[in-house]
């Protein structure tokens, strides 16, 4: 039971130094990347930042595609629209407020390549493949501070750190579930998705552990419970508006205007050809009416539905959607700047000879990045692509790129010595 915790210790020196690099490095790339700040928007179309603002400004949770009023929202998730929320009171100017709110990114991007090597040593129970990560994350990294992206991933990574230090540590057992719980849960209020992360990785630990049945069980339970905890006020509020648990309401809108004649593959595609325009209510004030007219989670199932009734009469369109969305999703069409998206791509495709390589030496680590690869994707399979959706899994292909990478510079210095 000690192992992950005992291997994370081993890790933590040399991780630490090289983390202190990278940290700094990761830092001057945000300053760099805000002195060229393309990408950057806080205007129509960003939802979270609308949301922030009217919370802000009105004091209600409404309100995400400004200038409309369409009423209260569960478009977005809470956590870090409080967070855009508490920067608008806190600086009237809003030049300040993305200032304030790019630094915080800046600074959650350089936290996750600082922590890297330390993740590297659970994973490997070697720090130098999350130098190699670190490195390529610098390249890829985001810079959007309208949406969560950085805060998500950086809080995943802090998640699987932490529960892997304290799993077998001291203390007792619902004390350990409950703390894990609570921090998962929390990075689930930045976005809902991550569970998708924290479960199969505390399904990980357990096995990875050898505990009893009775003993995994018990944790699980707790974890679960105390998982939901930092949601309760979230979906009480949900329930009290529309008297459903409501988690997000975003799926439907967006899986329509995926799906429908004019739609592309990509988002960038269907912005740059009007189709994203004309049917979300970003853009298109049909969209808004119907919205107001029928509230947004029942305007969000109708969504569903017209997306399943478009998907059956056209099969072979949707076929062709969703397999350039899955090309996509790992691969994802770079924007401005292009190196951050080629820089994806290289990780992407690093990361499959190092997962062969970590299959082949029986890498326990290999079945949880796995199940993450076949778990996640799929919600964004069916959706337009976007690097904002490929990002927050981004680090799941870093390490193994990393661990290659490490491999074969360990190979090369094998041959330099011998030569």
């Amino acid at each position: 039971m000690r192992g992950m915790a005992d291997r994370y210790r081993m890790a933590a020196p040399d991780a630490a130094g090289w983390g202190k690099v990278l940290f700094l490095c990761a830092v001057i790339a945000g300053c760099f990347r805000l002195a060229h700040p393309a990408g950057i928007g806080f205007g129509r179309g960003f939802e979270m930042a609308a949301v922030a603002r009217n919370l802000a400004e009105r004091g209600a949770y409404a309100n995400p595609f400004a200038p409309a009023m369409t009423g209260p929202t569960a478009l977005v998730p809470p956590l870090y629209t409080l967070f855009l929320a508490g920067l608008i009171r806190m600086f009237e100017s809003p030049l300040l407020v993305v200032l304030a709110a790019c630094i915080a990114n800046i600074a959650a991007n350089a936290f996750t390549a600082a922590l890297l090597p330390k993740l590297a040593g659970v994973f490997f129970g070697d720090w130098r493949p999350g130098v190699f990560a670190g490195a390529l994350w610098i390249c890829a990294m985001p810079l959007m501070p309208q949406w969560d992206v950085s805060c998500t991933i950086a809080g995943t990574v802090v998640f699987c750190l932490f529960t892997a230090q304290t799993g077998g540590g001291a203390g007792s057992l619902v004390r350990r579930a409950a703390a894990a719980g609570i921090a998962g849960g929390a990075v689930s209020l930045l976005n809902p998705a991550t569970v998708l992360v924290s479960l199969p990785w505390t399904v990980f630990l357990l096995c990875r552990r050898r505990v009893t049945p009775r003993y995994a069980a018990r944790y699980g339970a707790i974890f679960l419970l105390a998982m939901a905890a930092p949601n309760a006020p979230w979906l009480a509020r949900n329930y009290a508006i529309w008297h459903r648990l409501v988690v997000r309401t975003s799926f439907g809108a967006t899986l329509y205007s995926s799906n429908n004649d004019c739609a592309q593959s990509s988002l960038a595609k269907d912005t740059a050809n009007g189709c994203f325009q004309a049917t979300n209510a970003a853009g298109s004030a049909n969209e808004v009416r119907l919205i107001r007219q029928m509230g947004e989670v029942e305007f969000d199932r109708s969504r569903v539905s017209d997306t399943w009734n478009w998907i059956r009469s056209h099969p072979d369109r949707f076929r062709q959607l969703t397999g350039a969305r899955m090309f996509e999703f790992w691969f994802p069409r770079p924007v401005i700047p292009a190196y951050a998206g080629y820089a994806i791509w290289l990780a992407t495709a690093l990361s499959i000879p190092g997962m062969v390589m970590m299959a082949r030496k029986r890498i326990p680590v290999t079945v949880f990045v796995l199940s993450v690869w076949l778990l996640y994707p799929p919600l964004y399979y069916v959706v337009v692509s976007s690097d904002r959706y490929r990002d927050p899994i981004l680090w799941t292909s870093l390490l193994p790129a990393g661990y290659f990478l490490a491999a074969l510079s360990g190979r090369a210095l094998r041959r330099l010595t011998w030569a």
